[in-house]
C-alpha cells in the first residue's frame, strides 16, 4: 500500500512487521496514541495473549478481528476493535475505538461479584495480619 495514500486513512492504521515493530502509521494515529515504535507497548497486559494469536502471521489470508484494550495518548486505556490482515509479511492493522456501551449480563455480574469477593477476602486477611502485629507491639 502506498504510504502517501495511507497517511490520510481517517482511523488509526499501522503497518507492522512480524515482531510488532511499526513500519508506518496514519496521521490520525498520533491523535489516539503516543508515537511508538512497537505495537506491543500500547497493548494492555491482560490482552497480550489475545493479541499474540491475532498478531501472529498465519497462512490464512483472511482478516482477524479482536477487541483489545490499548493505552491512549492521555495515559488511560480504551477499548478498540482491531482488525489485521497480513500480506507479504506486513500486517495491516486498523484500530477503531469502541465507545463503552457495556451490556451487563447475569454471567458478567456474577463474575464481577466473585472477583470482588476474592479481593475482599484478601483485604480481610491483610487487615487481620496488621491487627495481630499491632497487638503484639502493644504488649
Amino acid at each position: 500500500m502506498d504510504t502517501s495514500t495511507t497517511k490520510w486513512i481517517p482511523v488509526p492504521y499501522f503497518q507492522i512487521n512480524q515482531e510488532g515493530a511499526i513500519l508506518y502509521s496514519s496521521n490520525i494515529t498520533h491523535s489516539y496514541f503516543h508515537p511508538i515504535s512497537n505495537i506491543w507497548t500500547i497493548i494492555h497486559k491482560e490482552d497480550r495473549n489475545k493479541a499474540i494469536v491475532m498478531l501472529s502471521p498465519s497462512t490464512n489470508f483472511d482478516p482477524v478481528t479482536k477487541n483489545l484494550i490499548l493505552q491512549t495518548r492521555n495515559g488511560f486505556f480504551g477499548n478498540f476493535k482491531c482488525t489485521i490482515q497480513w500480506k507479504e509479511g506486513i500486517g495491516h492493522l486498523v484500530c477503531t475505538e469502541v465507545k463503552s456501551s457495556k451490556v451487563l449480563t447475569p454471567l458478567s455480574v456474577q463474575s464481577s461479584l466473585v472477583t470482588t469477593q476474592k479481593r475482599l477476602e484478601e483485604s480481610e486477611k491483610t487487615i487481620n495480619k496488621v491487627v495481630k502485629i499491632l497487638r503484639m507491639r502493644k504488649h
